[in-house]
């Protein structure tokens, strides 16, 4: 029985890592590219200032969760597993622009 708890409760973002350093625009394409490939919003800030000077959305697909966040101080995150993260070919046209300088 205990096994099936753990199978059953809700994934967390276990030892995430980052994909940071995103600007907004880069984050709402890998939103829609995400959304187009199966990932779930499980929570979106809607508040006033969404997308102005705060945003987070957390996505869901199987047991696999991401939570996408930007403001205006630190730019936009992505966090989740690596594992997760290395598939994410949607950030590949920024983050190799990145390491290329």
């Amino acid at each position: 029985m205990v096994r099936y708890l753990g199978v059953l409760r809700e994934p967390q973002l276990q030892h995430p890592e980052t994909i940071s350093d995103l600007p907004p625009f880069a984050l709402r394409q890998a939103l829609e590219a995400l959304l187009r490939t199966g990932w779930m919003k499980t929570f979106e800030y809607e508040a006033e200032d969404a997308w102005v000077d705060y945003a987070r959305v957390d996505l869901r697909r199987g047991r696999s969760k991401l939570r996408l966040e930007w403001d205006l101080d630190t730019g936009g995150t992505v966090a989740g597993p690596r594992a997760i993260l290395n598939e994410l070919h949607v950030l590949d046209p920024w983050t190799q622009m990145r390491h290329a300088h």
